[in-house]
């Protein structure tokens, strides 16, 4: 494992143990110092030693004056003794790697075992082979971005040593290397991007490893300060490409990027706003593009339509309006020309705008040429001399993704004595503001945000297909079969297409030969239809996923149906029974009272038999009226019987009686009992002075006892 590697994960650890209020964050980046100190072990303290092994190991631009802003740091955790004033001696050992190293090393394999699977998914024309060992290293410095700033960054080498002494310490400090190929980089953004989407997981890992590139920002230029601001006096104006990032006309990712900045300083009192001219601008670079052939259109936005992330139609309403546009998302122009408010003129005036534009060596468009020195302008006049280290104290800011911009403002304004060496320049690159805006706004819950879309954002930079390699093969295609030149021309029309290409190349122009044009042209078709044929298969496990789904739903719903189709006859049978229990009581106390009946009725009879008897031995009774009726009234009754029997006919009794009392009786208890459903002519039949259930009405309720 390399310094830097090594160094990267302690950092990480670091970075994973502070909160919001948890100090200096850049204490957090002294274990990158550390092997230069452990050469420096028992030596007096020299930051010029310091810088320039820092320089060679890790390709920082670092000087004295940052590395002796490092000494109270180095001193607090006992690296440097003080011996005398302002001398210090070195004390630091190199010790073994802490044991907490152990788990962001493990994860950190676990990464570079999908690392290795991984080239041969994305080429097949380039044979792209790296050693276990190689592979971390490019990810790591891929996520450090110490290539960020590209060859120019490496012009100044440490060889110009000032002794012997400090070549022999700086000799025993293995080099930085070269900044990542073209290949790397290509592959380690694309492997990044595609473990952030199928194995999100990783995704806070990869974004804490980016905030330390982040936080060398801040090393490189130390005198910024790092700690938490809130309530700032700060206007932040945007660059068209920034505003358009904003507004999502580059993409999905670079719209994440600049709205986790903008949104997190907006958060602390920043406002943001845009120049006149820039609308302009926006209107124009939009209008032209659109109004080009489809195969003729590049950039970021070109790219994001062809991807379908943003609609055409869109970007043709923000072409035509960008001020509506912006004024929707709360972007508003800041009204001011070039020519007014002359009070102002004298922080910079029409002639060193003019200076500054004969200056302006980036791109061959005029008016391009005229904004960017109309910006600068504007600007410095915004601030009225009120210059500062501190970015939010500064009042006006011009936020722009042009790094040469960037530079040669911030060095003409030092030239023209307009700044001093710690002030912050008028114009400032997005990823510089991504550092402050990340470090100014808290490290809290939502910390991580702004490095994360920072990452993704860079991987979308890099993996964005190159208008060079898409000329290489059309150039290849013409020499050898120029009759697949127009299927060509269709076929970069499609995203799909554009990233088989830039994935087959990796983005590189030099790969393409006429050997190998006819194969990538087949790769770029082949694109296309696996892509159809993934949504396809796609769609039908979709569609196959939805009617397994409604047919468990419906298996279910019918099941569901039948449990409270069940439950229901349950509860309905047991309600039955128990108003057949009812039914029964009230038959039975129906029957208690007609037996009451007949034993009262049998009684009399016998009574009357018993008095006829004796008054027929004694006679005694015939001088009372009302015998004698009894006694007519017996024959009458017994000579009806007499008759009846003889000639067969149905006699009248006390059966009759009681069955024709039984009903009203019956009718009264079913009642008492709250018996409501009962018919009485269907369900009972009176016999004998009795009540009986008939037959058929107990098979019915024995049946549905059964089913239920």
């Amino acid at each position: 494992m390399s310094n830097v590697t090594r160094r990267a994960l302690r950092v990480y650890m670091a970075l994973s143990e502070l909160k919001a209020d948890s100090g200096d964050v850049l204490d957090a980046l002294v274990p990158f110092f550390e092997p230069v100190l452990a050469v420096m072990h028992g030596k007096v303290f020299d930051p010029e030693l310091l810088a320039k092994g820092a320089q060679k190991l890790y390709r920082w631009r670092i000087n004295r004056d940052i590395a002796e802003a490092f000494i109270p740091r180095l001193v607090k955790k006992d690296y440097l003794q003080r011996k005398a004033s302002g001398v210090y001696v070195v004390d630091f050992q190199q010790p073994a790697d802490a044991g907490k190293i152990d788990d962001i090393a493990n994860i950190l394999e676990k990464i570079i075992d999908e690392f290795e699977k991984f080239p041969p998914r994305v080429t097949d024309l380039l044979n792209y082979h790296r050693s276990r060992e190689d592979l971390t290293e490019i990810l790591i410095r891929f996520l450090l971005s110490l290539d960020a700033y590209g060859e120019a960054a490496f012009a100044a080498r440490v060889d110009r040593m000032a002794s012997d002494e400090e070549r022999a310490v700086l000799d025993q400090l293995e080099e930085g290397g070269k900044p990542l190929a073209n290949d790397d980089r290509y592959m380690s953004a694309r492997f990044v991007k595609q473990m952030c989407t199928k194995k999100p997981e990783y995704v806070p890992h990869f974004a804490r490893l980016a905030s330390i590139a982040l936080l060398t920002e801040v090393v490189e230029d130390f005198v910024k300060p790092t700690q938490p601001a809130t309530n700032v006096n700060l206007t932040v104006v945007l660059d068209g490409p920034v505003a358009l990032d904003y507004l999502g006309c580059s993409g999905k990712q670079m719209q994440d990027d600049v709205r986790s900045i903008i949104d997190s300083l907006r958060g602390i009192g920043c406002s943001i706003v845009v120049y006149p001219m820039t609308i302009g601008e926006i209107q124009s670079n939009l209008t032209t593009m659109l109004s080009r052939p489809h195969n003729k259109r590049f950039g970021a936005t070109h790219a994001a339509m062809g991807s379908g992330e943003v609609m055409e139609s869109y970007v043709q309403a923000v072409a035509k309006n960008p001020e509506l546009a912006l004024d929707n998302v709360k972007i508003p122009v800041r009204a001011i020309e070039l020519d007014q408010f002359p009070n102002q003129q004298r922080w910079f005036d029409l002639e060193r705008h003019d200076d500054f534009l004969s200056q302006v060596v980036w791109g061959s468009d005029v008016a391009a040429k005229e904004h960017d020195a109309t910006a600068l302008a504007l600007t410095m006049r915004l601030r009225e001399g009120r210059h500062s280290s501190d970015l939010f104290r500064c009042r006006y800011v011009f936020v722009t993704r042009n790094a040469t911009f960037e530079r040669t403002s911030r060095r003409y304004c030092l030239q023209s004595h307009l700044l001093n060496q710690v002030h912050t320049g008028p114009v400032v690159h997005l990823r510089e503001l991504a550092t402050l805006a990340w470090l100014r706004t808290g490290l809290g819950a939502a910390g991580q945000e702004i490095p994360k879309a920072h990452l993704l954002a860079t991987c979308d930079r890099v993996l964005r297909a190159r208008t060079e390699v898409q000329d290489a093969v059309a150039s290849k295609l013409q020499e050898v079969t120029p009759e697949k030149l127009p299927q060509f021309e269709l076929l970069i029309q499609d995203h799909r297409s554009i990233q088989r290409l830039a994935d087959e190349t990796l983005n590189d122009e030099h790969v393409v030969t006429a050997e190998n044009a006819n194969q990538l042209l087949d790769a770029m078709r082949e694109a296309t239809i696996e892509q159809e044929k993934a949504a396809m298969e796609a769609t039908l496990i979709a569609d196959r996923q939805k009617m397994n789904k409604r047919h468990r739903e419906d298996v279910n719903a019918r099941r569901e149906a039948e449990a409270r189709a069940n439950t229901a006859s349950i509860a309905l049978a047991a309600a039955k029974a128990r108003e057949q229990n009812r039914a029964i009581l009230a038959i039975n106390r129906t029957n208690k009272m007609l037996a009451a009946l007949d034993t009262v009725i049998l009684a009399s009879l016998l009574f009357l038999g018993a008095l006829a008897a004796y008054d027929w031995l004694t006679g005694d009774l015939k001088k009372y009226l009302v015998w004698r009726f009894v006694a007519g009234a017996a024959g009458v009754l017994g000579l009806y019987h007499l008759i009846a029997h003889v000639r067969g006919k149905h006699i009248l009794g006390t059966s009759n009686l009681l069955n024709w009392l039984a009903r009203p009786l019956l009718t009264v208890f079913l009642k008492r009992a709250y018996v409501e459903d009962f018919d009485i002519d269907k369900e009972v039949e009176f016999v004998g002075g009795r009540v009986s259930r008939r037959e058929n009405s107990l098979a019915q309720t024995e049946q549905d006892f059964v089913l239920h």
